[in-house]
């Protein structure tokens, strides 16, 4: 109940005033909403279960936001922002909001310049508008709008290196720390299994590692180590997922941390060796199959051990591949598998045909579209399933109504 009172509160105060911290990007935020009297400083996995500063129990249930952060033009898409934001809090009963965010957009002048005062006061702004409004909030390294890496790079390594130093005194937070890695799509040559980092900027030291090129194929051992390791693909190198913790973790910053895993955040790790460690890590996927349930027990199986997330999900009718016939029928299926293995949920998005009503005679968007959604009152009608759902006509119909109700049931507080 406090929680909910904390939600109308802070919608109240946005109509009154704008509150702006001071900056400096390597002191402590003291960041508007703050949870009084923590039993912990930040959150924390034990074993397969999160648990809030305040010692209860997370569920994440929330949005990702779309056509934000993660544009090269992202001032004209504030308005956008903060509408979803609302409207997710105000609507659709969240308590989590993700902001994808470009890596690119914060090292704008380039890799070895100084990175971007004016977009980092904007990330700043936007954690702190969801925070007022009690919202744990997520921040998504997202390339494919901009330089599209398909895996983390030096570039992703400072970015989390100042991401990391302005939010670490917020546990409320989250790092995700690089959207859908995708090194199975590249048409690559040769790669190297093992990093040779010598990033000053880090303050790393030296690590040597005899370069052995391999054949690159669809062989999921390779990949998987190259996520997990970094190596060479193309002579281009990439960070691996274990050196993005370990350089995060070896700074002080505790902050809860979630990685996808390759093939687009399809798949969980394999097996043990392909495990992250580290404290305070949740593995996130995305895109599940809802054509074939029984492909979900892998998951739950995973999630007896193992802190879980869907990262980012819908269903909405589109021709894309995400779009599946059964949808209608397996959707409250998979809602109830999630309820069920206490895993948390994040949405994508609040636009006309997703998670919105849209025009049937319009297909929706799965990139980033200027559309008005300025208002966030205009976000508060759901998609719903229709009798002749299908993936190639009668667009505007999908899961917005059942994951409204979800999140009703099943959002708490923070």
């Amino acid at each position: 109940m406090q929680g909910l009172i904390k939600q109308k509160l802070g919608l109240l105060l946005l109509g009154i005033f704008t509150f702006i911290l001071p900056f400096n990007a390597y002191s402590s935020l003291a960041l508007a909403a703050q949870v009084s009297s923590p039993k912990s400083s930040d959150f924390r996995v034990l074993g397969n279960k999160i648990y809030s500063p305040d010692g209860k129990q997370f569920i994440a249930e929330g949005i990702s936001v779309f056509g934000g952060l993660e544009d090269s033009n992202y001032m004209v898409n504030i308005p956008n922002i903060r509408a979803q934001i609302e409207a997710a809090v105000k609507f659709w009963h969240t308590n989590t909001i993700r902001l994808q965010v470009a890596e690119s957009n914060l090292f704008s002048r380039g890799i070895n310049s100084q990175y971007n005062e004016k977009f980092l006061k904007q990330i700043i702004n936007e954690v702190n508008f969801a925070r007022r409004l009690n919202q744990v909030v997520v921040i998504n390294d997202q390339t494919e709008f901009t330089n599209n890496s398909p895996s983390p790079t030096i570039m992703t390594s400072k970015f989390w290196y100042v991401i990391g130093k302005t939010f670490s005194k917020d546990p409320y937070v989250i790092f995700d720390l690089f959207n859908e890695p995708r090194l199975d799509s590249l048409n690559a040559h040769k790669t190297s299994r093992r990093e040779n980092l010598a990033l000053g900027f880090l303050k790393l030291k030296r690590i040597t590692h005899k370069r052995r090129h391999v054949n690159f194929s669809t062989n999921p051992a390779k990949i998987w180590s190259i996520w997990k390791y970094g190596g060479y693909v193309n002579s281009v190198h990439y960070v691996g997922m274990q050196t993005l913790v370990n350089q995060i973790r070896n700074r002080g910053v505790n902050n809860l941390i979630w990685v996808e895993s390759p093939y687009w955040g399809q798949r969980l790790p394999p097996s043990k060796q392909y495990l992250i460690t580290g404290n305070n890590v949740v593995y996130s996927y995305h895109h599940i199959n809802l054509n074939y349930p029984s492909g979900w027990q892998s998951i739950g199986m995973f999630s007896k051990n193992h802190a879980v997330v869907d990262g980012e999900w819908s269903q909405y009718q589109s021709p894309w591949a995400e779009c599946y016939s059964h949808a209608p029928l397996n959707t409250p299926k998979y809602l109830r598998f999630l309820q069920t293995n206490k895993i948390g949920l994040i949405a994508w998005s609040l636009q006309a045909g997703s998670l919105i009503k849209g025009n049937p005679r319009i297909i929706p968007s799965n990139v980033n579209s200027l559309i008005d959604t300025k208002n966030p009152n205009s976000l508060r009608i759901p998609s719903r399933f229709s009798r002749h759902y299908s993936c190639n006509r009668h667009f505007g119909y999908g899961a917005g109504k059942l994951i409204m109700k979800y999140f009703l049931a099943n959002s708490s507080p923070i």
